[in-house]
């Protein structure tokens, strides 16, 4: 009599089939003449990754997103990521008509600055001007009295 766990050959074999028919989309296997390096070689090269980071155990739209990051983005993240919780709170506050209006703010106080650091010069040269002219005007007439013989 048999047991009720016998399989038969033909059902084993179909089972088999199908378990392999199904295995590769959802859990990459190696055969078993491939091991180690040659596997995960062979794991990021089917993912289209040869660059050698191993970011297969992300989901799809993350690996995607990396994918697409170069070095000077991962660089402004992390000055991102650096900010002060305060300032990314007020921030996310902002709607996007707030932000582009912010960033004029940046520009004009930016050009205020450069303006003031000019007209901090021309001041400045203005009045070595006037007092140059007052100096010189005053050693002209010390000069001129005593040519006259005064002084």
């Amino acid at each position: 009599m048999p047991d009720k766990n016998d399989v038969s050959l033909e059902a084993a074999r179909a089972l088999l089939r199908s378990l392999q028919g199904g295995l590769p989309d959802r859990l990459p296997a190696p055969p078993n003449t491939i091991l180690g390096e040659a596997f995960d070689r062979q794991l990021l090269e089917s993912q289209g990754r040869r660059d050698g980071r191993d970011i297969h155990m992300f989901p799809a739209h993350l690996r995607k997103w990396f994918d697409t990051l170069s070095e000077t983005d991962v660089v402004k993240l992390e000055r991102l990521m650096a900010l002060k919780a305060e300032t990314v709170t007020w921030i996310e506050g902002k709607n996007d008509r707030e932000l582009k209006q912010l960033d004029g703010v940046v520009e004009f106080v930016s050009s205020s600055r450069t303006a003031a650091k000019v007209l901090m010069w021309v001041c400045g040269a203005a009045v070595s001007f006037v007092v140059g002219v007052a100096a010189f005007a005053k050693g002209g007439y010390d000069m001129l009295a005593i040519f006259r013989g005064g002084k």
